[in-house]
C-alpha cells in the first residue's frame, strides 16, 4: 500500500531532495574555492587539510545528487521494493571518501612535522578561512535539517559531513591563531594532524551506519516507535502484534507483522479493520511506509485482552489491554493472558 499522501507527495519529496543535494554541491564548490585561496595565501598545511576535506565534500555532493535522483524512482519489476537503498550506498561511499582524505591529511601533517613548516600572510588566511567556515556551518545545518525531515540517509550523511568540515575549520583556525600568537609554525601541522584523526573517525562512523542499513540490521528505535503506535491504536477485534519486522529503503519503510483478529470475522471485516489500523500507524508515525499485516485467527486465546463486543466466541471477560513490548512484538506470539 502507498502512504496516504500519495505518489504526488512522493515526487515532491524527491524533487526537494534533489534541490537540496544541488545546493550542497554548488555551496561546497564555492567554499572549496575560498579555502584554496586561503591555502595559496598562507602555505598552511592545516588550511590545505581543510581544503582537501572540501574537495571530498564536492565529490560526495556529486554522488549524493545522483543517488537521491536514482533513489526517488518508483518501484519497478526489477526493484519491487524501490531504489531507496542507493542512498545508503551513497552514504557508505561518502564515509570512505572522508576516511581516504583523513589518511592523506595525516600523511601530509606527519611529513611537515618531519621537514618543518613555513607560513605567510596568516592574518588574511585566518579571515578567509573563518568566512568559509561560517558559510559551511549554514550549508551543513540546512542540508542536515532537510535530510532528517525528508528521512534521506544521503542528505543526512552529507549534512553531517559538511558539519564535520566546520569542526575541521575550527581546528585549523585554532592552529593558525596559536601560530599567530606564539610564532611557532609547528602548531600548524599539529592542527592538521588533529583534523586528520577527527575525519578518520567521522568517515568510519558514516560508513558503518550505512553498512548496517544495507545489511538490514535491526532498528530498535524505529521498532519502539511502531510498537508504541500499535499499542495506542488497538481496535476491538485486533489484538497484539508479533513477528514485527522493519526494512528501510532510504526514506521508504517496509513493515510486516502478524496480528490476531476475531476468528469469526469475514475476510472483508478482517481486511477493513487491518487497513484502518495501517492508516493509523502511518498517520501517527509520519513515516512513508508500506505495511503488510498477516492476520492470525484469535482461536479465543486473547479473550481477556480483546474488547470486541458482542462476541459469540468469547470465553473470558475483557480485562484490559496489556501493552506489547518491543521484544514481544519482534518475537513469536506471546502466551495468552488466560494461560499465564
Amino acid at each position: 500500500m502507498t502512504a496516504p499522501d500519495g505518489p504526488s507527495a512522493d515526487r515532491s519529496r524527491g524533487r526537494l531532495r534533489a534541490l537540496t543535494a544541488t545546493a550542497s554541491l554548488v555551496g561546497g564548490a564555492a567554499i572549496l574555492a575560498s579555502k584554496l585561496v586561503a591555502w595559496r595565501l598562507t602555505g598552511s598545511h592545516a588550511v590545505l587539510s581543510d581544503a582537501l576535506e572540501s574537495i571530498v565534500n564536492v565529490v560526495a555532493a556529486v554522488f549524493a545528487l545522483s543517488a537521491v535522483r536514482f533513489a526517488s524512482q518508483p518501484a519497478d519489476r526489477d526493484h519491487p521494493y524501490g531504489h531507496g537503498k542507493m542512498e545508503y550506498v551513497s552514504a557508505a561511499f561518502e564515509g570512505g571518501l572522508i576516511a581516504f582524505a583523513a589518511m592523506a591529511i595525516i600523511y601530509d601533517a606527519v611529513r611537515t612535522l618531519w621537514l618543518g613548516a613555513e607560513l605567510r600572510s596568516v592574518d588574511l588566511g585566518l579571515a578567509v578561512t573563518a568566512a568559509a567556515g561560517a558559510a559551511n556551518l549554514l550549508l551543513g545545518a540546512f542540508v542536515l535539517r532537510t535530510g532528517r525531515r525528508l528521512e534521506s540517509p544521503t542528505l543526512v550523511a552529507d549534512g553531517q559531513h559538511i558539519l564535520a568540515d566546520v569542526w575541521t575549520t575550527v581546528a585549523v583556525l585554532s592552529g593558525l591563531g596559536l601560530v599567530r600568537l606564539t610564532g611557532l609554525p609547528i602548531l600548524d601541522p599539529l592542527a592538521a594532524l588533529f583534523v586528520g584523526f577527527y575525519l578518520a573517525w567521522t568517515g568510519y562512523s558514516l560508513a558503518r551506519g550505512a553498512t548496517d542499513a544495507l545489511l538490514d540490521r535491526d532498528d530498535p528505535v524505529l521498532l519502539a516507535k511502531l510498537v508504541a503506535v500499535f499499542n495506542k491504536a488497538q481496535r476491538p477485534g485486533l489484538v497484539g502484534v508479533h513477528r514485527l519486522r522493519v526494512l528501510r529503503h532510504g526514506s521508504l519503510v517496509h513493515v510486516d507483522g502478524h496480528i490476531h483478529v476475531a476468528e469469526h470475522w469475514t475476510v472483508r471485516q478482517a481486511h477493513d479493520a487491518a487497513q484502518e489500523l495501517e492508516g493509523l500507524v502511518r498517520a501517527e508515525t509520519g513515516l512513508e511506509a508500506e505495511l503488510a499485516l498477516h492476520l492470525d485467527p484469535c482461536r479465543c486465546e486473547p479473550c481477556p485482552e480483546c474488547a470486541l463486543e458482542p462476541c459469540a466466541a468469547r470465553r473470558l471477560p475483557f480485562d484490559g489491554h496489556r501493552p506489547v513490548t518491543v521484544e514481544e512484538a519482534a518475537g513469536p506470539p506471546r502466551k495468552p493472558a488466560a494461560s499465564q
